[in-house]
């Protein structure tokens, strides 16, 4: 049986990390270097950072993956204007072991498939964003702020499983920083409509969260509030799930 995962999530805006709220209210929470430390030394299984910036600044933040990565010993994913190949050979070359897509699989999905023919499916992560709506999982992009309008949930990941993306995190945008807890039916649609590995994203505020987002089948959970507001730790965490009988690695 296949160990899961606790993925923290770090967002940037310029050189600050920040914490949303349904992906605005952007909050200062410290120092991306020295969380992603602290982090390094506490079990975290990987670590995904996404520049909220990137897509706007019209470059990537590699001199900053290039940094961390020389102290990160957990596998590192980084996301934020990945537009194209040569933007993700430069992730790639600065320390990056995956990147995130998103605003670009629903431009241009070609993009994605030369970045999988060169490095491979398991080195990519598509980012997808919902919100419920009319009894149904829309799906957005660009920071949330656009709709695709060619479909909702079980589309997005039946096209994913198509292009061939590794693996596949749907983030709840409407419980963003709120911390209520995951949605059920969106992990429940989610793990029906996909094989590929699952990661959940939107709504953990507890330990309890994380063991309810593993019985229903996802592969990791990624999480940012529970750790800046809360005070849980990776450690603390891992400790509860193994006492609840969950796989999770080394602790």
């Amino acid at each position: 049986m296949l160990k899961v995962r606790i993925i923290p999530v770090l967002l940037l805006k310029g050189s600050s990390l920040v914490k949303s709220v349904e992906f605005k209210d952007h909050r200062i929470v410290g120092d991306a270097v020295s969380a992603i430390k602290v982090f390094n030394q506490r079990f975290a299984d990987e670590m995904i950072i996404l520049d909220l910036d990137a897509a706007e600044r019209g470059d990537i933040n590699s001199p900053l993956l290039s940094r961390v990565s020389e102290f990160c010993n957990m596998p590192l994913s980084f996301g934020g204007g990945v537009d194209s190949l040569e933007k993700a050979n430069l992730l790639f070359k600065s320390g990056a072991d995956k990147i995130v897509v998103n605003s670009i699989f629903f431009h241009d999905k070609s993009v994605v498939e030369s970045i999988i023919a060169k490095f491979g499916s398991q080195s990519v992560i598509l980012s997808v964003d919902v919100k419920l709506k009319n009894n149904k999982f829309t799906v957005h992009y660009n920071n949330g702020k656009k709709t695709w309008d060619k479909g909702d949930l079980k589309d997005c990941l039946r096209l994913a499983e198509e292009v061939g993306v590794g693996e596949i995190m749907v983030n709840d945008i409407s419980r963003d920083g709120v911390m209520n807890g995951f949605d059920p039916r969106l992990i429940t649609d989610a793990r029906q409509f996909t094989q590929k590995p699952l990661l959940i994203a939107g709504g953990c505020g507890r330990k309890e969260d994380f063991k309810a987002a593993f019985d229903l089948g996802v592969d990791a959970v990624c999480a940012g509030s529970v750790f800046h507001w809360i005070g849980e730790s990776v450690i603390s965490i891992k400790n509860y799930l193994d006492n609840q009988k969950i796989n999770v690695r080394n602790i």
